[in-house]
C-alpha cells in the first residue's frame, strides 16, 4: 500500500512541474496539492516541503483567479518550518531567496533584504552562485546605487547560467529599478541590452522585458515605442491576463493616463487593483493606486484621490519602500494645495526632502518633489523660492529625459509668474505655456494639451 501511494505522488510531482513548464497553472496547482498530501501521508518531510515551495511558485507566478501572493507565503512558511531546523543545503538558500522575493510582492522591501541577505550568507557558504533579491530590495529602501550595483553585478553570471527564467527577471529587475528611480537614460540602454539577449531564450520572456518598457518609454515621452511595446504583449493572452507583480504592474494604466486616455486607463487601474489587493500582492496594488490617484487627482474627485494615495502612503511606509514614497509624496502635496490646505501639503514636501539624504545619489526622482515644493511656495507668494525649486526640477527632468514631468514643471512655472503679475512676468509665462504646449503635443498628452490651450485662450494668447 504504502508503495502504491509512492509511485502515486511520484507520477504526481512529475505531472505538477510537466504542467507547470507548459504554463498550465490550473493542472500544476491541482497535482501539486495531491502530490502534497500524499507525500504527508508518507510522512516525508522532504518532499513535504520541496511541495511548498513548488506550490509557492506556483502561486506567485499563476494569473488572476489562481494565483495569490498571500498563498504562496503560507506555502514558502510551512516549508520554512521544516527546513529551518535541518542541515544548510541549497533548497533552504532557494526558500530563502523565495521569502525575499515574495515579501517583495508583499512591497516590505526592508523584510525582503534581511531574507535576501539570508539566502547569499548561505550560497557563499556553500560555494553557490544564485542572483537574489537583494539589489531591489536595496533599492526600494532607498540605497540606490548598492542596490543598482548588485544587479547589475549579477546581470553576466545570469546569462551565463542560461535559465531563461533567471535571466528574464534579472532582466526586468534592472530596467524596472532603473525606470522607478527615473533615470531613464540607463533604464532605455539596459532595455535594448536585455532585449537582444532575452530574444535568443523566448518570446514569453521578452513579454516580461516589455511590460516594464512600457512604464519606460511613457516616462521617456516616446510614446510611439511605448505602443509597440504594449502591443506586443497584449497580444499574447499569457502575459495580458497577469496581474503584474511591481509597480510594472501598472504601466498600461499609466500609459493611457498619460496619453489622457482617462476612461482606459481607469477601466485598467480599477481591475489591476482589485485584483492585486485580493492576492495581496501589495507592490503591485501601490502601483496602481498611485496612478488611479493621480487620474482621480487630474479629474478633480479628491475624495477618492485621498483614499487611494493614502492607501499608497501606508503600504510604503509599512515596508519600508522609499521610492515609491517618493512617487506619491508629491501627489499627496499637490492634491492638498487644491483642496486648500497648503499646511497638509507642506508637511508631504517636508517629508520628501527628509527621505531625499544627501550623501546619495537619487536621480531623477527628486524632480516631482522640487515641483511640489515650487507650487506650495507659489501658493504662498514666496516668488524666489517657487522660481528655485521650478528651475531646479526642470534641470533634473531634462538631465534624465523625463519630457512630459518637463513640461508640467513648465506649466505650473507659467502659473506662477501670472500670479507674480509683472509686465516681464507675463512675457515669461507665456514662453513657458508655449514650451509646455510643445512637449505636451510632442508627447502626445491631449488632456495636458487642452489644458495648456484652455489657459492661453484666457489669456488672449
Amino acid at each position: 500500500m504504502e508503495e502504491e501511494l509512492r509511485k502515486k505522488a511520484e507520477v504526481l510531482t512529475k505531472l505538477a512541474y510537466t504542467t507547470w513548464f507548459a504554463l498550465d497553472f490550473g493542472a500544476a496547482i491541482k497535482h501539486s496539492q495531491e502530490a502534497l498530501k500524499l507525500h504527508q501521508k508518507l510522512g516525508d518531510l522532504a518532499s513535504v516541503a520541496m511541495m511548498h515551495v513548488h506550490l509557492a511558485r506556483l502561486t506567485v507566478g499563476a494569473p488572476v483567479g489562481l494565483g495569490s501572493e498571500a498563498k504562496a507565503l503560507e506555502h514558502a512558511e510551512a516549508a520554512l518550518a521544516i527546513l529551518e531546523p535541518a542541515p544548510d543545503t541549497p533548497d533552504k538558500a532557494f526558500l530563502y531567496q523565495l521569502m525575499a522575493r515574495l515579501h517583495l510582492h508583499k512591497d516590505e522591501p526592508a523584510t525582503s533584504l534581511i531574507w535576501a541577505q539570508k539566502a547569499i550568507d548561505l550560497f557563499h557558504k556553500l560555494d553557490m552562485f544564485m542572483g537574489t533579491s537583494l539589489g531591489t530590495a536595496r533599492a526600494r529602501v532607498g540605497e540606490i546605487d548598492k542596490g543598482t550595483e548588485y544587479q547589475e553585478n549579477n546581470w553576466q553570471p545570469t546569462l551565463e547560467s542560461r535559465n531563461p527564467l533567471a535571466i528574464g527577471f534579472c532582466a526586468a529587475d534592472i530596467i524596472l529599478t532603473h525606470t522607478m528611480v527615473r533615470n531613464i537614460p540607463r533604464a532605455l540602454e539596459w532595455g535594448e541590452r536585455a532585449i537582444k539577449e532575452v530574444k535568443i531564450i523566448g518570446d514569453l520572456y521578452l513579454g516580461l522585458i516589455n511590460i516594464t518598457l512600457t512604464l519606460t518609454h511613457t516616462l521617456s515621452g516616446q510614446i510611439s515605442k511605448a505602443m509597440e511595446v504594449r502591443q506586443y504583449y497584449e497580444s499574447d493572452e499569457r502575459i495580458e491576463r497577469q496581474p503584474g507583480v511591481f509597480e510594472d504592474s501598472t504601466a498600461g494604466g499609466f500609459f493611457y493616463l498619460r496619453l489622457g486616455e482617462w476612461d482606459k486607463a481607469r477601466e485598467e487601474l480599477k481591475w489591476r487593483l482589485l485584483a492585486n489587493e485580493h492576492r495581496r500582492n501589495f507592490a503591485a496594488a501601490n502601483a496602481c493606486c498611485i496612478t488611479l490617484g493621480s487620474l482621480n487627482l487630474e479629474q478633480g474627485n479628491f475624495p477618492e484621490a485621498e483614499k487611494l494615495l493614502l492607501r499608497s502612503l501606508e503600504i510604503c511606509q509599512n515596508g519600508g519602500n522609499v521610492v515609491s514614497e517618493l512617487w506619491v509624496l508629491p501627489v499627496l502635496s499637490e492634491l492638498y494645495l487644491k483642496m486648500g490646505k497648503p499646511e497638509k501639503a507642506a508637511d508631504y514636501v517636508n517629508r520628501g526632502f527628509e527621505l531625499l539624504k544627501p550623501d546619495q545619489n537619487w536621480y531623477g526622482l527628486p524632480a516631482p518633489m522640487y515641483l511640489a515644493r515650487g507650487m506650495l511656495a507659489a501658493a504662498r507668494q514666496d516668488w524666489g523660492a517657487a522660481a528655485e525649486s521650478f528651475d531646479k526640477a526642470i534641470q533634473i527632468n531634462r538631465q534624465y529625459q523625463l519630457p512630459w514631468d518637463e513640461a508640467k514643471t513648465l506649466y505650473e512655472r507659467g502659473l506662477m509668474y501670472l500670479s507674480r503679475g509683472r509686465k516681464a512676468d507675463r512675457e515669461k509665462a507665456h514662453e513657458d505655456l508655449d514650451e509646455a504646449l510643445a512637449i505636451f503635443q510632442k508627447v502626445g498628452a491631449k488632456k495636458d494639451v487642452e489644458k495648456v490651450l484652455r489657459k492661453k485662450e484666457m489669456l488672449g494668447a
